[in-house]
């Protein structure tokens, strides 16, 4: 749990180092006699052992080896034969982060030297790190698992250079250079290396393993594995007397194994493991229930009226806030206050610390052991509290219990939190929300008693058409519960399920059809998209007349449209839509991601529309009945459009043509009907968990037979080109993978674009001017700021710039904590502060900070009917404890107004997670900043793109870049990869050859110029 502390207070490990003790160490041969051997002497084993860990520790910590370190942990472990080794655990500072593949380079090698060149490393390589041999060379090896599999998954594969792992170690440059040296009796290459520090590796002479952990999400595993204790060994001792009586329970013995030189070792009382800074336990107690130690001779009268065992660092710590002005002034957590104040054991008093740096940890606390657990709760999230009776007091009001407490801030979830939720949302006098947030209320939190939910909201949510002086009673009652009843159906439930009224409820019209489908068979097209057929380009009009011939004419089409960002694919796309649902015919628009979804007219996610699973298997189906409604309506839709197919896996293609063919009962492609995809294969493809290129390109649409059946239509004609000509050009490039590289391998950025690198603060403030020049217009012109947004590749970037942002966000502001819950309630008090550190893809952060005016992103398709779907971008309102007031800012439901509510959300099972978890918190997150991948379909005013690490995949860089419409409109940060470097201005572009090739081939695209 110290550890885990580690990681709350520093992040997770960046280096994982193992040190093996050499026998044959000098200092250890020299001073063994001639007749002396090794394991005779487990005095001096351990004694050098120690002086080297002692030596290693300098070179990490003060001569900075691996930079400067934040903090660091490491364990002596004793092989079975008796040989010590030890575990370190690094985490870097900030500033020395090792981010980049190039940065890997610098410190981890794993190929065998040149012998000509590095004669001595060559030889330790040789001695020290080859691994094995293991499999088919030696299939008994001691790393070989039941099934013939190394542990250690040796040997490795060939690589030119770095990669990223994927949630692992990384892949290490491992180069095919015929290399080979004779191990064991057998020829090994550089598949067999350990990877190894080379400095150190000549430095201490022996096995000295150096691995980079950063990307690897399970840090728990880790530390579990260095701080795994001792080895045990069940034993039994037998006798020749046959008289004896054996019990076979207390036969065998469980007892730990001690080698001689651990016994040295703990003679010598050398310590087994250190961890810097050292974690300070706090003591939790409630009041008067503190642990008082005594002598078993001392008089009870005595300790009884001791004035000093009433002092403990919990009631030392709650005077400190009372009296003191410097503590009072730093208005500190209970487990932050160690790090400015040094508790004296002897004194029973806090003192200003001076020197040295620890971290505090609140003792751990189970649930069941009730009030302990909610006051540890309050002292982990309420700052300088003076007394126990001033954590009990929230708003002014003293409560009797720590849980009251714990529940009125919002700790904890409680019966009365839904009732909470409606009554702040009925404040607002918004019937239709109110009843859209009843809907959600009933679907995703699961009440325990919706009809009581019911009865009180009635009222509230009746008032608009309690206006209605010619309605009785009734009518207006069923009237609100059709209308419920309605956005329920839309989300495939029914309100007779929550039993709200004792009557059977009988469904709408709109119900019956359900609402999605009424909706789109009702789409009004505006003035304004009815008139862009006028506009379109000599390309835009002739795959127009194309693809609506067919249409009108009822003939099958499968089209796919290519163009470029600025070729007008969404103004084609509109124009299209617009004609066909003027004509009164249906035409569905669909998307890949939910940002693009936003943008079309009846926009919806493919998954939604169409029923696809977000985790997607080998034998999943669209989960559509041919009797729904649904189903209907697609076999009505005489259009339907696919925006951003590049970012759709083929799988998802396959299905839904499949889905076609069974609801058109026609086996052709896509059962007949006319489909139009749309995309640039220069841009992001699919996602693929921890994938490699071949896996990114397999699970494109490219690689479907699908692909070669479709009619291509080309756009090339760039809008933006007139505005900026030599910049679309550059883009292009990029995309195409054809713009010049350096001798690195890298892309020059022009310097026109870039915000120089100085430090992290100082260049990150250059590009929150440049990107957000005025962030008190951003406060009160929603507009200005959901027309521009800074781009980086990770979401912990993306988690990192918006804190920064909403810092200096002028509005006051309102921080919600989740509460996380692990799914064995056995692991709660173990792993509950840990969950609070983590934060997964799609889930809210555990601290969600907000601002009247700022900008969010919705992550669940809470109620895609009324526009809130998935990637649904929205300006914050007003702030409830439970209930967020928020404005939806782009799409078709631009300016509505919406509640959102606190819900339940569970990680996925995709995310590979220490363990799995649920997180109850309002499902958004802040969008100053966003992924690279999740930008993909925008047009911004203004793009800041923040590269602290290079683009990791096909098509990131092209993407970033073509968000704005001009180079003016475009700057780009850059972090070094190595920080004493000054490369601030190229990067990596990642461009995999082959999907250019095959999207982009002359034989297969028809180009639309006249």
């Amino acid at each position: 749990m110290d550890a885990i502390a580690l990681v709350q207070r520093f992040g997770k490990p960046d280096i994982f180092l193992t040190i093996t003790c050499n026998p044959s160490w000098p200092e250890i041969a020299e001073k063994l006699i001639s007749t002396d051997e090794v394991q005779n002497r487990p005095d001096l084993v351990s004694r050098v052992f120690r002086a080297k860990i002692e030596e290693l520790k300098n070179d990490i910590i003060k001569r900075h080896i691996f930079g400067k370190i934040a903090a660091f942990m490491y364990t002596i472990e004793f092989q079975k034969r008796g040989l010590p080794h030890a575990h370190f655990l690094i985490i870097l500072n900030e500033n020395y982060k090792l981010l980049t593949p190039e940065a890997y380079d610098r410190f981890v090698c794993a190929e065998i030297p040149d012998e000509n060149i590095y004669p001595y490393l060559y030889s330790l390589v040789t001695q020290h790190m080859m691994h094995g041999p293991c499999g088919n060379l030696n299939p008994t090896n001691s790393c070989m698992k039941k099934k013939g599999c190394c542990k250690n998954k040796y040997p490795k594969e060939f690589a030119e250079q770095t990669t990223k792992g994927k949630n692992s170690y990384p892949i290490y440059r491992r180069r095919n250079t015929g290399k080979v040296v004779k191990i064991r009796g057998h020829f090994l290459d550089n598949l067999w290396v350990v990877p190894y520090n080379p400095y150190l590796l000549c430095k201490f002479n022996c096995h000295i393993n150096v691995e980079i952990c950063s990307d690897i999400k399970v840090v728990k595993y880790i530390y579990k594995y260095i701080c795994k204790g001792h080895d045990k060994i069940a034993f039994h001792i037998q006798t020749n007397d046959v008289n004896v009586e054996i019990d076979e329970i207390k036969e065998y013995q469980s007892a730990r194994w001690v080698s001689p030189p651990e016994a040295a070792w703990r003679i010598f009382a050398f310590p087994i493991s250190e961890m810097n800074p050292t974690v300070y336990h706090l003591q939790l107690h409630l009041d008067g229930q503190q642990l008082v130690s005594f002598k078993s001779t001392d008089n009870i009268s005595n300790i009884a009226n001791n004035p000093i065992i009433r002092k403990t660092m919990l009631t030392e710590f709650f005077l400190m806030n009372k009296s003191n002005k410097e503590a009072t002034d730093l208005n500190l957590l209970y487990r932050e206050f160690p790090e400015h104040f040094v508790w004296s054991t002897t004194d029973k008093i806090w003192t200003r610390r001076k020197r040295g740096h620890v971290i505090g940890r609140v003792v751990t606390c189970h649930p069941t052991e009730g009030e302990r657990y909610y006051l540890r709760l309050l002292l982990m999230n309420v700052r300088g509290p003076k007394s126990y009776e001033d954590l009990r007091s929230v708003n002014g009001v003293q409560y009797n219990s720590f849980r009251e407490a714990a529940e009125k801030r919002e700790l904890l979830l409680c019966d009365n939190n839904l009732v909470e939720c409606m009554s702040e949302a009925a404040s607002y006098q918004m019937p239709s929300s109110l009843r859209q947030l009843f809907a959600m209320l009933l679907i995703y939190c699961n009440p325990t008693n919706p009809r009581e939910l019911w009865e009180r909201f009635e009222s509230p949510m009746s008032d608009d058409f309690s206006k209605s002086s010619n309605i009785n009673v009734r009518e207006i009652r069923y009237k609100v519960l059709n209308y419920i009843n309605d956005i329920l159906h839309s989300m495939g439930r029914d309100i007779n399920e929550f039993e709200l009224i004792s009557e059977y409820i009988k469904p709408s019209s709109i119900a019956r059809e359900a609402k999605e489908v009424h909706y789109e068979r009702n789409i009004i097209v505006s003035e304004e998209d009815l008139l862009l057929k006028d506009k379109l380009n000599s390309e835009q009009i002739k795959a127009y007349n194309i693809i609506l011939d067919r249409v009108l004419s009822n003939k099958f089409g499968a089209f796919f449209i290519d163009g470029p960002g600025g070729t007008g694919k969404s103004f084609l796309y509109r124009a299209l839509l617009a004609t066909v649902r003027h004509r009164g015919l249906i035409a569905l628009a669909t998307a890949s991601s939910g940002v693009a979804a936003s943008l079309l007219p009846g926009g919806r996610t493919a998954h939604s529309r169409f029923k696809i699973p977000i985790d997607v298997d080998e034998n999943f189906t669209c989960n559509i009945s041919k009797q729904s409604s649904l189903a209907s309506l697609i076999r009505d839709a005489r259009l339907i459009v696919w925006d951003e197919i590049s970012m759709a896996k083929k799988k998802m293609v396959e299905a839904f043509d499949l889905l076609l063919r069974d609801l058109m009962e026609r086996n052709t492609l896509f059962g007949g009907k006319i489909v139009v995809f749309s995309g640039d294969f220069r841009q992001t493809l699919p996602v693929v968990r921890s994938g490699k290129k071949e896996d990114f390109i397999r699970e494109c649409l490219l690689c479907s037979e699908i692909w070669n059946e479709l009619e291509k239509l080309q756009l090339s004609k760039n809008m933006r080109a007139t505005k900026d000509p030599d910049f679309c050009e550059f883009l292009m490039r990029i995309g195409s993978g054809k713009e010049k590289t350096n001798d690195r391998g890298k892309i020059e950025i022009p310097h026109s674009l870039i915000i120089p690198f100085t430090s992290e603060k100082e260049s990150l403030d250059l590009l929150f001017k440049n990107t957000y020049p005025d962030l008190y217009k951003c406060c009160t012109k929603t507009s200005f700021v959901t027309s521009r947004a800074i781009l980086t590749t990770k979401n912990d970037f993306v988690d990192d710039i918006n804190d920064m942002l909403i810092s200096r966000f002028s509005n006051i502001e309102k921080v919600y904590i989740a509460i996380d819950e692990t799914i064995d309630p056995k692991d709660q008090s173990e792993y509950e502060d840990f969950l609070h550190t983590l934060n997964p893809t799609g889930l809210p952060p555990y601290k969600l900070t907000l601002k009247k005016n700022c900008p969010i992103m919705l992550l669940r398709n809470l109620n895609p009917c009324e526009g809130l779907c998935n990637g649904t971008r929205l300006i914050c309102n007003d702030f409830k404890p439970h209930v967020i007031s928020a404005i939806i800012s782009t799409g078709d439901f631009k300016n509505t107004h919406v509640f959102i509510p606190r819900i339940p959300l569970m990680t996925s099972e995709d995310e590979k997670l220490p363990l799995p978890f649920k997180r109850t918190q309002f499902p958004v997150r802040l969008c100053f900043a966003m992924t690279i991948n999740k930008a993909q379909g925008q047009t911004l005013d203004f793009v800041g793109i923040y590269l602290r690490e290079p683009v990791f995949s096909h098509g990131q860089l092209y993407v970033a870049l073509s968000r704005a419409t001009s180079s003016n409109n475009v700057k780009v940060l850059i972090r070094p990869p190595i920080i004493d470097e000054n490369d601030d201005h190229s990067t990596y572009n990642v461009v995999y050859n082959e999907v250019i090739e095959k999207a982009f081939s002359s034989s297969l695209c028809y180009n639309l110029q006249w």
